[in-house]
């Protein structure tokens, strides 16, 4: 048995289990990976010795109606073994051990309130913890579910990767309960919505000061994540949300589901994500053993930020199969960029993000120093108020003749961010369960728009593909009026440089293998 290092204990405490003659006290270590309890101090040989793991469970005990924690509990030969002690103690106990072990009883710590929503394996709850008052989102997921999509390792690989991030643009997770059906994690409530409600709900694209501060806070959150070596892989609106509503500089990801460490020796899962947001080096995998680089999210940042300048989707198919044919062979059209008036910079930036060859594309890191940032936008209302007070003049009861004011007015106020006055908000339907690319049963109907194919592909992995459409969901084909107007000569020559690069990496990726396409087209 290899020694124990006790000068590694995090936390030191005393508890004391009870006996029917004599209550036996014990000497509580916690070290990096283990939970320690022993009858006489830094033992060698101490009775009780729990790998912290998240299939280790351990139960908190509160007495009521204090809602004071007075005992803790794990198990030990099929049997739980509790242990008392001064409350203050074990509260600390379990802060220390959240998101390392699971926890038991979930009921003696949160109250329900309202269902937030559902998905094909999961629902979230708004909760309240008993005690603080403070609200918290549940997310409560059917073991059932878990085991048809090949065991618990995703949904541990997810609570693992969240509890080593602590960032503010990054969702929290607080702890993780198991019950007899199902494991319920304990999340940072956000009363935003997701960025994909906010394009369904906007009549018009957003400033460009909202988008510069949507981009900066994204970027960040990328950068800390690939810092620590891990990448998402599912980057896309619907993971995206905010903390309080229409507080846009609240930004948070959500969604691990789909995350990996690149010092896993496989990748689960190596071929996944939404298409119409995946890499291409994701969308051609041919060899599944193949470890891709953490750059692979920076094309989905890509994607994201060209639907924040114009509002359209990066790779507009009818359905899934024309949108991952489109997503695979990423010819992209930079000129819509200077119909809605994007600055030369965010042209240069985007077009760094969706660079094919992922050897040549932008890091987080180098993004977040491009010019782009250094630029300073004016909204809507400072634009308003800086005109009216230019162009307003000063009437006086004694000379005021509206017939001849209204002549002498010149008013030559600059045009605004150019808006689509067609545009409607669209409510789209989610798909919640996560499924593959190639191996799939497509239920599509003919007739599909392409803002609703892509959002009923959610996630894909290696298993079973099904989707289904809402028939009662509007055309944006039919309402769809793009603006006509002249391509700014400033950035004709950027967006020729860009086209002559991007042409020249589309040839030396290849055509789609004939083999695949046979396959693909068989599977439909």
């Amino acid at each position: 048995m290899q020694n124990i290092n006790y000068q590694e204990s995090k936390f030191q405490f005393e508890c004391f289990r009870k006996h029917l003659l004599m209550d036996a006290k014990y000497y509580g270590y916690l070290l990096p990976n283990q939970l320690i309890l022993t009858r006489a101090k830094q033992s060698q040989t101490p009775k009780y010795n729990l790998p912290l793991l998240l299939n280790t469970l351990i139960h908190f005990v509160t007495k009521q109606p204090s809602n004071e924690i007075e005992q803790f509990g794990f198990l030990y030969k099929e049997q739980f073994k509790y242990f008392y002690a001064n409350p203050n103690i074990i509260l600390q106990l379990k802060e220390l051990l959240a998101c390392k072990v699971m926890f038991k009883d979930i009921s003696e710590f949160y109250q329900p309130i309202s269902m937030l929503g559902r998905g094909g394996s999961s629902k979230v709850y708004q909760v309240m913890k008993k005690g603080s008052k403070d609200q918290y989102a549940s997310k409560c997921v059917d073991k059932r579910y878990l085991i048809e999509d090949g065991g618990f390792n995703g949904l541990f690989n997810e609570i693992q990767l969240m509890q080593k991030m602590n960032h503010t643009k990054i969702i929290h997770l607080e702890e993780v309960y198991e019950g007899e059906n199902t494991f319920y994690l304990i999340l940072e409530y956000l009363q935003g919505q997701s960025l994909h409600e906010s394009f369904n709900r906007r009549q018009v694209i957003f400033e460009q000061e909202q988008i510069q501060t949507i981009m900066f806070q994204l970027l960040t959150a990328v950068q800390y994540m690939h810092s620590l070596g891990i990448m998402h892989r599912d980057l896309k609106p619907e993971n995206i949300m905010f903390k309080s509503q229409n507080a846009y500089d609240e930004l948070k990801i959500v969604d691990f589901g789909l995350a990996t460490s690149i010092w896993a020796e496989t990748y689960p899962f190596p071929k996944c994500g939404t298409p119409g947001y995946v890499a291409p080096e994701i969308a051609n995998l041919k060899d599944l053993n193949y470890k891709y680089d953490l750059i692979c999210d920076m094309f989905s940042v890509g994607c994201i930020f060209h639907k924040l300048l114009t509002g359209k989707e990066l790779f507009p198919g009818t359905d899934y199969q024309e949108i991952l044919k489109l997503n695979k062979k990423c010819s992209i059209n930079y000129e819509l960029l200077t119909l809605y008036r994007a600055p030369k910079e965010a042209i240069d930036l985007i077009a760094q993000l969706l660079t094919i060859n992922p050897k040549d594309r932008i890091s987080a890191q180098a993004a977040l120093q491009h010019n782009y940032f250094q630029l300073k936008f004016q909204t809507k209302r400072g634009k308003f108020q800086q005109n009216n007070n230019k162009y307003t003049p000063v009437f006086q009861t004694q000379n005021f003749n509206p017939k001849d004011n209204i002549q002498q007015q010149n008013f030559h106020i600059e045009d605004d961010v150019v808006e689509d006055e067609n545009a409607h908000s669209l409510k789209v339907p989610i798909m919640q369960k996560m499924k593959t690319f190639d191996q799939f049963v497509c239920k599509i109907k003919p007739q599909v728009t392409p803002t609703l194919a892509r959002r009923n592909f959610k996630k894909f992995q290696t298993s079973d593909f099904n989707s289904a459409l809402s028939p009662n969901s509007p055309n944006p084909l039919q309402m769809e009026n793009k603006p006509s107007l002249i391509i700014n000569s400033s950035n004709q020559d950027l967006l020729n440089e860009i086209h002559t690069k991007n042409e020249h990496q589309i040839n030396q990726m290849g055509q789609i293998d004939e083999e695949q396409e046979e396959q693909f087209q068989q599977n439909v």
